[in-house]
């Protein structure tokens, strides 16, 4: 029954992101049908196949291509701008791009490494995400012997969106040979999905943290 479980939590992991994202495209591209119907009856006599979805795909690319240029990127830092003054609006707004910012980026750039260390007392570990080098000036005790601190985020679980930032020396990180996308699906399924090469492996040794890109 505990296997049972275990199996039908990984699944969840796996494919709720799947699932929400479908559905999400679905309610989308079903909304723009609804719009375009009458349209395209009046012009071609029929419902075209796909239109709407076609549609859905032109506008994000169009989107994406005018905040591109300068134009569009000041046109889109007005709009931003407006929004985020709107008092209910602007916070919604605010958390969303925060959210895609970090977790819709290439995962190269968002996060560089999968680590693990000890949290808040020894010989408890957690799993965290490196996300940069912590800048002189941001802790006292930044770099005082010359040994570099690194900016850790530590998700919860099983919300990965939520966590903390913590300003970690890299001496006590240990890195993990974990993707980013593996170790997302660790935290929100509670731990219930191991990655099978890691299941049955020995304690990570500790070695150096690659360079964050900047």
């Amino acid at each position: 029954m505990r296997r049972l479980r275990k199996y039908l939590m990984a699944g969840v992991a796996v494919t709720l992101p799947t699932v929400v994202t479908g559905w999400l495209l679905w309610k989308i591209v079903n909304g723009v049908d609804n719009i375009l119907d009458p349209l395209q009856r009046r012009l071609f006599g029929f419902d075209v196949p796909l239109l709407g979805f076609l549609v859905v795909v032109l506008l994000l690319i169009i989107a994406g291509s005018i905040a591109g240029n300068f134009v569009g990127r000041r046109l889109l830092n007005l709009y931003q701008l407006l929004v985020t003054r709107v008092p209910l609006a602007g916070k919604i707004y605010r958390a969303v791009q925060q959210i895609l910012d970090v977790f819709v980026r290439d995962n190269t750039q968002s996060f560089k490494s999968v680590v693990s260390f000890e949290y808040p007392r020894r010989g408890i570990w957690v799993l965290g995400f490196v996300s940069g080098v912590t800048p002189q000036g941001w802790a006292p005790v930044a770099d005082p012997g010359g040994e570099r601190l690194l900016n850790v985020f530590v998700p919860t679980s099983p919300n990965p969106t939520s966590g903390f930032l913590l300003l970690v020396p890299e001496r006590d990180l240990r890195i993990l040979d974990l993707s980013v996308e593996d170790a997302l699906k660790v935290i929100i399924s509670g731990g219930a999905f191991v990655p099978t090469p890691l299941a049955s492996a020995p304690a990570p040794a500790r070695r150096p943290v690659p360079e964050p890109r900047p």
